[in-house]
């Protein structure tokens, strides 16, 4: 029987999270709804409490000791509450659509392989300012949170870390659906991350598990951007970036990550470290690239040339350079 456990971290939520619950209880395929109060300083936690007296799906769960652990620590600790053979998430300040889980189901029924469904999901925006502040920021192409395409399980790998050569796009959170048992193969959320944790485990994920495409032509959850967003703030994602390039890299390596997906990772994880502030790390990371794949120094304007910029800056100097090596090794 196809049953969800829906798990939800609870934190300043208090305006939130009834919309949020209500848009979960009432599918059919939901089992249970799991609200993980995590030391709210809103009043969140009385709204919790009445949900949970309100809703028979509904179950409240607060940490050991009461404390503030995170949103991946919320989430794990779901996870390990979760009755259902099924997972899935949605953030207190989001809502589900009435066809969340209608495509996961006929996929999980399809395919008995399958691990994980991932699915499109929309942008609804709380205020005006929240708009203004998303489309500034650049962030307009990610109102609509999607791949462009279908692809497999195998190539999904190579789409989320930008290496696919027709396929673009992303999922999130409040779009995926999995079978409980794959925490056993990659683990939960890592709880030092107190941002991008999400895409660490959909990385780990789509590196060790059969994950399919879902609905990804039309939203089936939305999440809601409102002014204090953190995922508009630069400046809080960047002091965990160098944390979640080199965890990644150590479960990749400890688990044994197929050679082809790791060489796509590799290299990815070079692109990065390449531009770095640390002048150092960057010329380490150029160093590895040479090391690791010597022919890329053969491709004019590739990993090799960019990376070069990345390290040494673009000027007239490093653009003669450049463009003396492209010529000779034509």
């Amino acid at each position: 029987m196809f049953r969800v456990s829906v798990i939800i971290p609870v934190y300043n939520a208090e305006a939130y999270l009834r919309k949020a619950v209500e848009s979960a209880v009432h599918l059919e395929e939901v089992g249970e709804v799991i609200l993980v109060e995590d030391a709210s300083p809103d009043k969140a936690l009385g709204v919790a409490q009445a949900l949970e007296q309100e809703f028979e799906k509904v179950r409240l769960y607060q940490h050991p000791d009461k404390g503030n652990h995170g949103a991946g620590a919320s989430r794990n600790l779901g996870i390990q509450k979760a009755k259902c053979d099924y997972i899935a998430f949605l953030d207190a300040d989001d809502y589900y659509l009435p066809n969340r889980f209608k495509k996961d189901k006929e996929i999980f029924a399809k395919h008995s392989d399958a691990e994980g469904v991932y699915s499109c999901v929309g942008t609804h925006f709380l205020t005006e300012e929240a708009k203004q502040q998303f489309y500034e920021k650049g962030l307009g192409y990610q109102e609509v949170l999607t791949l462009s395409d279908v692809v497999s399980p195998k190539e999904l790998f190579r789409v989320l870390f930008h290496r696919h050569p027709k396929v673009k796009g992303e999922f999130c959170t409040n779009g995926i659906t999995l079978k409980k048992n794959v925490f056993k193969k990659v683990g939960n959320f890592h709880t030092a991350l107190r941002l991008r944790q999400d895409i660490h485990l959909w990385r780990r994920l789509a590196g060790f598990c059969t994950l399919y495409a879902g609905e990804i032509k039309r939203p089936v959850s939305m999440r809601g951007i409102h002014a204090h967003n953190r995922m508009t703030v630069t400046k809080d994602h960047d002091q965990y970036k160098d944390l979640w390039w080199q965890s990644l890299k150590q479960e990749f390596k400890t688990k044994g990550l197929e050679a082809d997906k790791y060489a796509v990772f590799e290299q990815c994880y070079i692109n990065y470290y390449s531009g770095h502030s640390h002048k150092i790390k960057a010329l380490r990371a150029l160093a590895l690239q040479l090391f690791k794949h010597p022919k890329s120094i053969t491709k004019a304007y590739g990993d090799f040339d960019f990376n070069f910029w990345k390290v040494f800056g673009k000027n007239g100097i490093t653009l003669r350079i450049i463009s003396l090596k492209n010529k000779l090794l034509k």
